[in-house]
């Protein structure tokens, strides 16, 4: 009897066909291609981060005076020496030491106030009061300044003229008082951003306790309330500071025409002198200075939010918000966080838009209204090389943008995912930047590419570019990572499970759950690119010249205000659409 040797069919599911493993070659040559990727990443960044600073050491122990650096031989002190001795550091010093913490006076009380009675009191109307105290985030700083000079110049400015006449006394914006209330008021949002979520997620169980014991609102706040938000407020104090210290537009604008300097404008009053020659060596010394400052600064700002933790109490299931009641106070409450509104913030920005339809500057009256014109918009847009401007500042917006944003982004994600070892000290080393004030920057680029023409982007947009890229990648990364932490690493996992190379990886699952993130991002590079004078202004040649350079060169050589006026409301468009859209996505995505 024949027998059938053939093999039965089994009546058990097949198994499922498993991705078959690339071949040895592929895998390496996938992981030889990632290496490249990386290194070349580690590579950029040291170079955007790290060089920038060593050739601001490097030129501070050159002895040079009207020389470059790099064409004196020997290292020295020199500098240092010369600028203690000089009698005029003694001037720079005590201006900037009291710019900075008046400043800091002004934006912390106005911040603090404005906080508190947003998010612990019933004060009317907080649904429109909080976006208008964030306004000034949507405007450039030379436009702020701009919109303060026209204002409050003791000429003609209406807030001038009107406090002269119905209270008899005189201000005047170009002065030391005048820079510090300006900068008070352009630092309140960031303070009052930081400040805001403390006291919103205070227990009010505390303060019921206190009052139910009799304690008064003013004992409350001043026991319980006040120290629970210390953390808080000291690490955004220190980021103040910091701002302050680097901030060049505020005290070139309304300093400089009474000589008044602080470190940012002296250093660019060395670099960029109105007449006879530089002088490196002082501009190299006063940086490391003013870096040194801003390190420590940021160094305190570091260890006040790692230690927050400490001061936190809400926590559980019966945590509940209540907000104090303001009683006969309600009404005049709200009626002075109007004034202060409309006085601080609406006002400079109304008469910018009436001067920039004005033919001449004037302040705002209805008898005006016969005579607003659109010629100064017009001579914006018709004036010599303002088509080649416009291009330049596309393109610099534009692309700082994009490769901030692009580098940022990788740089989170290797930090977060640890993709290879050093990662996470790279993504920590671009906080070094944060203490690099922006004019110290662009001039520290300016050696580089003097001295090492390669590229040979001296001259370009690109110059710009590359700095500004390095200014912003410390909080462009910062703002990805934030995101990347609220992702669930399962996700990644489960994608990793089913044999996805990394390069999969990320471009189907990390960078669609980040596009938020990225788009924000983005946005938020471009507004502050757009505004950034002090970068642009020391790296500007005649190829390269952008918007904001035009800006500055057009109120302070040529004096033509209504002209200024004009040029300014336009970046003050395109800077509002910019944060409106970053925080209408912000909303949209808590919502």
């Amino acid at each position: 009897m024949k027998v059938d040797e053939t093999p039965a069919r089994s009546t058990e599911p097949a198994e499922p066909a498993t991705r078959a493993d690339p071949p040895p070659a592929a895998r390496g040559g996938r992981l030889a291609a990632g290496t490249l990727v990386n290194v070349a990443m580690v590579v950029l960044i040291v170079y955007l981060v790290l060089v920038p600073l060593v050739i601001l050491l490097y030129s501070s122990l050159k002895a040079s005076t009207t020389q470059l650096p790099f064409q004196v031989s020997g290292f020295s002190f020199t500098n240092f020496v010369n600028v203690f001795e000089s009698s005029h550091f003694a001037s720079v010093a005590g201006n900037t030491a009291l710019y900075v913490v008046g400043s800091l006076l002004v934006a912390l009380v106005l911040s603090m106030c404005l906080a508190y009675l947003m998010e612990r009191t019933d004060i009317p109307g907080r649904r429109f009061l909080a976006p208008m105290a964030l306004a000034p985030m949507a405007v450039p700083v030379t436009v702020m300044a701009i919109a303060w000079a026209l204002v409050a110049n003791p000429v003609n400015g209406p807030l001038a003229v009107a406090v002269r006449e119905v209270f008899g006394v005189d201000i005047d914006i170009y002065s030391l008082p005048g820079m510090i209330l300006v900068m008070g008021i352009f630092g309140v949002p960031s303070m009052y951003l930081t400040i805001a979520p403390a006291f919103a997620r205070l227990n009010p169980e505390l303060e019921e306790a206190a009052a139910a014991v009799g304690a008064p609102l003013r004992r409350r706040l001043r026991l319980i309330v006040f120290p629970l938000v210390m953390p808080a407020v000291s690490a955004a104090a220190m980021l103040l500071v910091v701002v302050a210290l680097e901030g060049f537009a505020i005290p070139a604008i309304l300093g400089l025409p009474k000589q008044i300097f602080v470190f940012s404008s002296q250093i660019q009053y060395y670099v960029q002198p109105p007449t006879g020659l530089p002088n490196y060596g002082q501009a190299s010394s006063y940086g490391v200075l003013l870096l040194a400052v801003s390190l420590v600064m940021l160094l305190v700002y570091r260890r006040r939010t790692r230690d927050a933790h400490r001061f936190r109490v809400v926590s559980g299931k019966g945590y509940r918000q209540t907000r104090t009641e303001l009683g006969r106070w309600r009404i005049p409450v709200f009626v002075v966080v109007c004034v202060y509104l409309a006085v601080g913030i609406a006002l400079p920005i109304l008469t910018l838009v009436w001067t920039s339809f004005s033919p001449f500057v004037r302040p705002v009256s209805l008898s005006g209204l016969g005579s607003l014109t659109l010629s100064n918009y017009s001579t914006v847009f018709t004036a010599p090389g303002m088509g080649h401007i416009l291009l330049n500042t596309a393109e610099v917006v534009l692309l700082t943008a994009t490769v901030a944003t692009a580098i940022s982004a990788w740089l989170a994600m290797s930090a977060s995912r640890r993709r290879f070892p050093g990662s996470t000290f790279l993504f920590e080393a671009t906080f070094l930047v944060f203490g690099i004030p922006s004019v110290v920057l662009g001039f520290a680029i300016l050696f580089l590419y003097i001295f090492f023409p390669v590229p040979p982007i001296y001259g370009t947009v690109w110059i710009i570019i590359v700095a500004l890229v390095a200014r912003y990648l410390p909080r462009g990364s910062r703002m990805v990572q934030t995101a990347m932490l609220q992702l669930d690493d399962g996700l990644v996992e489960a994608a990793q499970v089913t044999g996805a190379r990394p390069f999969t990886v990320t471009r189907t699952v990390l960078l669609p759950l980040l596009s938020p993130a990225l788009r924000k991002c983005w946005l938020w590079i471009f507004a502050q690119a757009l505004g950034e004078l002090p970068i642009a202004l020391v790296l500007t040649s005649p190829d390269n010249r952008t918007l904001v350079v035009e800006l500055w060169s057009i109120f302070t050589s040529s004096g033509d205000y209504p002209t200024a006026s004009a040029l300014a409301v336009l970046l003050l468009v395109v800077s509002t659409v910019a944060v409106w859209s970053v925080n209408r996505r912000g909303a949209m995505e808590e919502s």
